[in-house]
């Protein structure tokens, strides 16, 4: 089991960390809405240190964030931030991997990217600006239907790939209107990731809690985190794939007369 603390720092902003490996997501100060930025002495106290930056975008992007980060830090950056920030840049379809760490890259509706990250046996999905922007109150049926296929396309490869997502961070942006949470309830439902934290709420707690009311299900928590310095910590699982099967162990120590292959196809009929 482990456990994973999540900190929220406004937008689309976390800090995200089990023992002493630290996850940074599209920190920035840069937005009306609140936000907050960690300190360096806090930082400072993991051994591995991972920043993601979806896109280019200030309220995505801060420069002070490579002010305040340790020296081991590892950068994996959208493919349209520009020089001379330093880091991996990633463009849909891309992989990459480092100390332990797999990295994802897949496209996004707006600019950048959505990053799909695994380490020690713990997926993590941030969507970055994906998301299903149609205006519903105010757009064309064209401009909606252009919009919604737009989301399919660049959720499709993801849908494709299934991956057992513990973590993912997605927006819902309550300036869409009506049907506000459509691409995040898309995501929930295709993907069923084990948690989902709503982000990209433009300051509106209230989004956040609502989308956390109405759409969890038993597949998936959603967990509302409402105003930057929020905290919550989830429990991950070890993977089941790696453990022994104890039932089976059981059944056969208890029947040896049987021969092993007709014991394990009735254990698995039963």
């Amino acid at each position: 089991m482990k456990d994973i603390s999540v900190t929220y720092l406004g937008g689309s902003g976390f800090l995200t960390w089990y023992g002493d490996t630290g996850f940074l997501f599209d920190a920035s100060k840069n937005s009306p809405d609140e936000r907050i930025l960690p300190d360096s002495e806090t930082l400072s106290r993991f051994s591995r240190l991972f920043v993601f930056v979806s896109q280019h975008h200030e309220n995505t992007f801060d420069p002070e964030i490579y002010e305040i980060v340790p020296d081991h830090t590892v950068f994996f950056l959208g493919y349209d931030i520009p020089e001379p920030y330093t880091g991996i840049r990633l463009k849909p379809g891309e992989t990459t991997q480092i100390d332990g760490l797999t990295v994802k890259a897949y496209d996004s509706t707006d600019e950048g990217v959505s990053f799909l990250i695994s380490l020690d046996g713990i997926t993590l999905f941030h969507a970055g600006n994906l998301n299903l922007w149609h205006w519903r109150d105010e757009s064309s049926v064209t401009e909606i239907e252009a919009a919604e296929q737009d989301f399919y396309n660049c959720v499709a490869p993801i849908i494709e790939d299934r991956p057992e997502i513990d973590i993912a961070f997605f927006p819902v942006d309550p300036r869409q209107g009506s049907m506000y949470d459509v691409g995040a309830g898309y995501f929930l439902m295709n993907l069923k990731p084990h948690v989902m934290i709503p982000m990209h709420f433009q300051g509106r707690g209230d989004v956040a809690l609502r989308f956390a009311v109405t759409n969890e299900n038993d597949a998936t928590k959603v967990i509302a985190l409402q105003k930057a310095g929020d905290q919550t910590s989830v429990s991950i699982p070890d993977s089941e794939q790696t453990a022994p099967d104890q039932k089976l162990i059981d059944f056969l120590k208890n029947n040896p007369a049987e021969e092993p292959e007709e014991a394990i196809q009735d254990h698995a009929c039963r």
